[in-house]
């Protein structure tokens, strides 16, 4: 009877510690920290113009001794790193370095890339000569370790990054689900009402370097405004067109996005899930909208005519970071 009474507690103790190791291995956490092979885009997946210029000022300013010490270093002190996560971790570190020529300031909401800008801060040399070139002074690196989400900057880090870079799925591993939170009712009203040299003062780095793209995410994001109002006055519905492109879904969800921040800030989560529904909101969207209404249609027009992108400003760097 003891035997059995004896077996019986180790089945169970065995159910536990399987049933433990299952749920860690599918967990989102655990899930999205391998970075899937895939090819790299060319010039960062830039897709607002006027950019080029600035991806080949970063990429003359990164040299490639540089580049291999860090990558050297970041492998060695993450052993479990693939040869490509390091790869695709450094091409989204490049995409936040662009975002923060163009912006006075920028949260960093990603683990991993905070861990490859730590030890690119350890060649010090190689690192001041890096930013000097680039943005004419130190990029100070300000850790925080407060993990406390801070959703307002959130939402502006994302609107600017899908505004200038195509999303990917290794995308969305390093720096998470996109567009979870609306845009902060002050940067609306700012970019609604202040004049262009305004904004470029308030929320963009000062310098005359890329202005042509700062003032295209100026008029992006009043761009989008408008066509929010004009939706509500209309009182047409937001729909996302069938497609099977992350770069258009997420195109068409940021005017969305604007449009709930601005009049159902409280239902926001919900209304953009409707509208992005499966693993990174793109799925088969089949309760969307196959009709060009509402702001899809004109914000895509607009955007693809080279006309606007709209920006903001964001927080000091190192707050919220997540993996």
């Amino acid at each position: 009877m003891f035997d059995f009474i004896s077996f019986l507690v180790v089945i169970f103790i065995v159910f536990i510690v399987v049933t433990i190791v299952i749920k860690m291995a599918l967990s989102p956490i655990n899930r999205k920290r391998r970075l899937k092979n895939l090819p790299i885009p060319d010039h960062l997946g830039i897709q607002m113009e006027g950019e080029l210029p600035i991806v080949q000022t970063l990429d003359k300013a990164l040299s490639s001794s540089y580049v291999d010490n860090v990558k050297n270093r970041v492998l060695k002190e993450h052993p479990k790193w693939a040869d490509h996560e390091f790869e695709w971790t450094f091409f989204e570190m490049k995409r936040y370095f662009i975002m923060n020529g163009l912006l006075k300031t920028v949260p960093m909401f990603s683990a991993r890339v905070d861990d490859i800008w730590h030890e690119m801060l350890m060649f010090t040399r190689e690192y001041e000569k890096f930013s000097k070139e680039f943005y004419h002074e130190i990029l100070h690196h300000t850790p925080n370790m407060d993990s406390t989400p801070i959703p307002g900057e959130r939402a502006f880090f994302d609107w600017v990054y899908l505004s200038l870079f195509e999303p990917t799925p290794n995308s969305r591993s390093i720096w998470g689900v996109f567009l979870q939170n609306p845009v902060k009712r002050e940067i609306l009203d700012d970019f609604r009402n202040l004049s262009e040299e305004d904004l470029l003062s308030k929320y963009f780095r000062k310098s005359e370097d890329w202005l042509e793209v700062k003032r295209r995410l100026i008029n992006k994001m009043k761009f989008e405004i408008t066509q929010s109002d004009h939706i509500k006055l209309r009182k047409n519905s937001v729909d996302i067109p069938r497609t099977t492109s992350e770069t258009q879904i997420y195109n068409y969800a940021l005017g969305a996005a604007i449009f709930y921040s601005i009049y159902e800030e409280d239902q926001f989560q919900d209304h953009m899930s409707e509208l992005l529904p499966g693993e990174y909101y793109k799925a088969s969207h089949s309760g969307s909208g196959s009709s060009c209404s509402g702001f899809a249609c004109s914000s895509s027009s607009d955007h693809h005519s080279g006309g606007d992108s709209g920006g903001s400003s964001c927080s000091s760097c190192g707050g919220g970071c997540s993996s």
